[in-house]
């Protein structure tokens, strides 16, 4: 990041934080080819120029707004565990997670055009921060409670973003919230055994 001398360390934190936020609310509603910098730096009150004072580029924005976005997630999901943590924990939270999905595309999609084009603007340690953090979230949830897999990690990581990625299904004739919890309820007395 470049040094500014019309920012304090505070204000860039600031600032940063709210173009994260600005950026999440625009990447879910128009994608990331659509948000553009000007957009957000006047949501923001800030100069378009100053947007280099925080972020080298639009995909650094991107990235670290992915990565806010991971961290609430995580931070829900402990809040839920500390309270639940066994499989009733796992369900609620996972439900939780599906909710988040079904308002945010961009954090399950890595298929679409428009996540496409971010991901081939990366650099190849970022792509990999990018696809990674996911089954790291996977890893810490676990280590967090008292269950233990029935299955290999691989298989029920395939398992559970398989099942996560029913979001995507919109024209379905049954209520969808519905249908998944009852697919979620029935996988996990298989993917899980208590200690």
């Amino acid at each position: 990041m470049k040094k500014s001398k019309g920012f304090s360390e505070e204000d860039k934190i600031n600032l940063r934080n709210k173009l994260c936020a600005a950026c999440e609310k625009s990447w879910t509603r128009l994608g990331y080819r659509k948000t553009t910098i000007g957009e957000l730096t006047k949501e923001t009150g800030i100069a378009t120029g100053s947007f280099y004072l925080l972020f080298e580029h639009k995909e650094e924005l991107f990235i670290s707004t992915f990565i806010l976005v991971q961290e609430r997630l995580r931070s829900d999901w402990m809040e839920i565990l500390k309270k639940y943590p066994n499989k009733e924990g796992f369900i609620k939270a996972m439900i939780g997670l599906y909710r988040e999905y079904q308002a945010s595309p961009f954090l399950y999609d890595f298929s679409n055009p428009d996540f496409l084009a971010l991901l081939n603007r990366l650099s190849e340690d970022e792509r990999e921060e990018f696809t990674s953090s996911s089954l790291s979230f996977f890893d810490d949830i676990l280590s967090y409670t008292n269950l233990k897999l029935a299955i290999s990690e691989k298989k029920a990581f395939g398992v559970l973003s398989s099942l996560l990625y029913t979001v995507t299904f919109t024209n379905t004739v049954y209520d969808q919230m519905e249908v998944f919890t009852f697919m979620l309820e029935t996988i996990s007395d298989q993917l899980f055994t208590e200690e």
